[in-house]
């Protein structure tokens, strides 16, 4: 005979069904079926068409989740941006603008609490320190950065825990420069192993990851995870590229999407901690997007398709979640 013992901890949820949409690793107590379930993640993810951006974008400072997201800046064909957009889960709709209007910025955070840090512009233009922060309604300029730079990697899920790393700095230079936010100030801490531009990162400011980009010559394969005090190098990508894209969760759970390698690349690969694997590919290629959310619902918006102007496609990323009964047994 089955037998429900007592997990020590905290208190099993008791309704009488299943939640309408329990995230992962949810445990509950079914009292209509009088079963113990839980949700897992399943194993196989896919692309599907989203809501278009307002403006077409190449990168930009991102922030949120796959239902609730943002991007802020980046390049166009007219250059810089000031316009910032948020994402319901189906459609894109502007609200407030940045003050100064930069290209291919980095950043993190919420829809509510966000940074958007670095970037090409201003007046005159140069490679930006500026930072400016988020409160859900308005962008305040807030302490710059010690290191000016574009096409950084990003990695936060609150506004005043962001990461930036790598870069392109003045003069067309590489850097391994690693800086983090805490809400009132920056604070250089220790650098990537690899310095580069045009890096697929995400994660948080204590869980992070850095995959492929620009070294300086080429295009490199190279990943690396954050730790919240050193960068570690770890399996290399599959797939050497620049302009890739990263959709992480943390250190263990991610996605490095798209790039260029000459060509554009619908590319995906997925992050399980130790080892990178293809998984199923984009509809569109395209390099230099912004990615927003995780590895098991996260999306992919805008980016280069040709050239270097951007585009307003979005394409969401999910791997379906199942309910399933949990069995204790003595």
């Amino acid at each position: 005979m089955t037998v429900y013992k007592t997990i020590k901890g905290f208190t099993v949820q008791t309704i009488a069904g299943d939640p309408p949409t329990p995230n992962i690793g949810q445990v509950w107590y079914n009292s209509t079926s009088n079963t113990l379930k839980g949700t897992i993640a399943g194993t196989v993810g896919t692309w599907s068409s989203g809501g278009a951006m307002g403006t077409t974008r190449a990168q930009g400072a991102v922030a949120g989740t796959q239902t609730a997201g943002m991007v802020s800046g980046s390049s166009n064909p007219s250059g810089a941006s000031v316009n910032a957009e948020q994402y319901n889960g189906s459609s894109w709709s502007e609200v407030a603008n940045l003050n100064v209007a930069r290209a291919n910025q980095s950043g993190g955070g919420s829809q509510t609490s966000a940074i958007n840090a670095g970037g090409y512009g201003g007046s005159p233009a140069a490679y930006q320190t500026l930072t400016e922060s988020w409160n859900g309604s308005s962008w305040s300029e807030v302490a710059e950065m010690s290191t000016g730079r574009v096409q950084a990697g990003g990695a936060g899920k609150t506004g005043d825990a962001v990461l930036v790393f790598g870069g392109e700095v003045s003069g067309g230079g590489t850097t391994a420069n690693t800086e983090l936010w805490n809400g009132s100030a920056w604070t250089e801490v220790n650098n990537l192993n690899m310095a580069r531009t045009q890096i697929g990162g995400g994660g948080s400011s204590t869980s992070a990851i850095a995959g492929a980009g620009h070294p300086g010559s080429g295009q490199t394969n190279d990943a690396e995870t954050w730790n919240g005090t050193s960068w570690t190098e770890v399996a290399n990508l599959n797939t050497p590229a620049e302009g890739r894209v990263g959709i992480a969760d943390n250190n263990t759970s991610a996605l490095i999407v798209g790039g260029r390698n000459p060509g554009y690349l619908a590319l995906t690969e997925s992050w399980n901690g130790s080892a990178w694997t293809e998984v199923a590919d984009m509809a569109t290629a395209r390099y230099n997007g912004s990615g927003v959310g995780g590895a098991t619902a996260g999306l992919f918006a805008g980016g280069s398709t040709s050239g270097v102007g951007g585009s307003t496609t979005t394409e969401e990323w999910n791997v379906p979640q199942t309910v399933t009964n949990l069995v204790m047994t003595d």
